[in-house]
Order: C-alpha cells, then structure tokens, then sequence
C-alpha cells in the first residue's frame, strides 16, 4: 500500500500531478491508472458542482491517488473535507491575516 500522502509530500521523492477541470470522474480514472499522486480539483475555475466532485474524490479514494480541492471560497472550505478530501487549496490567500 502507497505511504499517505502527506507523507509523499515531504519526501525528497517528487510526486506527479495535475489539475483536473472536466465534470466527470473518468480523467481522474485514467490518472489514477497512470499512477499519479494527486489531482487537484478545480471547482474555482471549471464548471463542477458538489455532486461531480464528490464523484471524483470517489474515483481518486479507488485509485489510492490524493484528491485535492481547489475550493470557490473560503465558505467552501469544510464541505470538501467532509466529502473525502485529502486537502484544501483556497485562492486568493496573500497572508495568514487572510487565512482567518
């Protein structure tokens, strides 16, 4: 079984990935059979509801590959979690005073 990934992470072993931005969950399928680490999800930039990313955090979790989400706003922060998330990315983030 593959080391978690935030394990990977701080590893000196680089890990691959890629952003993922189609409303389904086949391409994550595919990267998953590739053997990639991680997919970010882009839900700020795509047209992908809660429902599709779900889906895809699915295919990711089947894979053993890191699923990320790139959330709209920081509102969005606690629901992909709570859907199997491995990690949040929030945009528009320049400093910790913004973080809180």
């Amino acid at each position: 079984m593959r080391a978690g990934f935030r394990a990977r992470l701080r590893a000196p072993e680089p890990i691959l990935g890629t952003f993922l931005k189609i409303p389904s969950s086949r391409p994550a399928e595919i990267l998953g059979s590739l053997g990639f680490d991680f997919v970010v999800i882009d839900e700020e930039h795509a047209p992908l509801n809660p429902e599709t990313t779900d889906a895809i955090l699915l295919a990711c979790r089947v894979h053993r590959m890191a699923g990320l989400v790139r959330v709209r706003q920081p509102g969005d922060i606690l629901r992909a979690p709570g859907s199997g998330a491995d990690g949040v990315l929030v945009p528009h983030v320049t400093s910790a005073a913004v973080a809180h």
